[in-house]
């Protein structure tokens, strides 16, 4: 039970009786925290990051406390959005590392074509798992992702920095190999 961690807490209000004398009273109580994972039922080890609120918003490339290349608000909304399907959370999770890049690194010309074509790469995969369903999935992820003004400046620097490039998708027969992992060692339909 190691995703479960037990807190306890204390209050101490004050309370005067009729006579004037001053009474502590104390109270105890258990709070229990839990991993979302471990709630759901997978107690693999894997613990999502806490939720940044606002302060992930507060810098380009938001918290990423866990250091797995990923925002930590990215994260989650991967793991609520598809919490049953590995291999699409997986594709989507290396999309998000790479879309990383592609806002810290969007002001060098060569650095965005790098991105792009590795993110060409991450949405062949994506196609590869989803079909044209992938569409929408990553479009709704590029929204989360580009959640703040400084953030949808960058993603247009690193456009207009792709001017005049051509970046090609991989045939078809290869879209599986353009995943970034073993899609038949990874488990869940395919």
């Amino acid at each position: 039970l190691k995703d479960v961690s037990l807190t306890f807490m204390m209050r101490s209000p004050f309370m005067r009786t009729s006579r004037g004398s001053l009474v502590v009273l104390l109270f105890y109580s258990l709070v229990v925290f839990v991993s979302p994972d471990f709630a759901q039922g997978n107690n693999s080890g894997f613990v999502l990051p806490p939720d940044p609120g606002k302060a992930g918003k507060e810098s380009l490339l938001g918290i990423d406390t866990d250091g797995d290349g990923v925002r930590d608000d990215i994260q989650r909304y991967i793991y609520f959005t598809y919490p049953d399907d590995k291999k699409l959370r997986l594709g989507l999770t290396y999309y998000a590392i790479e879309f990383q890049g592609v806002l810290k690194d969007a002001n060098d010309r060569e650095a965005a074509y790098d991105h792009a074509n590795k993110m060409s790469r991450h949405g062949d995969c994506l196609w590869y798992l989803k079909g044209e369903e992938a569409i929408d999935i990553c479009r709704a992820l590029r929204a989360k992702i580009l959640n703040t003004r400084e953030r949808s400046m960058a993603y247009i620097t690193y456009s207009d920095n792709l001017g005049g490039r051509i970046i090609r998708g991989a045939p078809q027969k290869e879209w599986k190999d353009s995943c970034a992992f073993d899609v038949d060692d990874t488990g869940g339909d395919q």
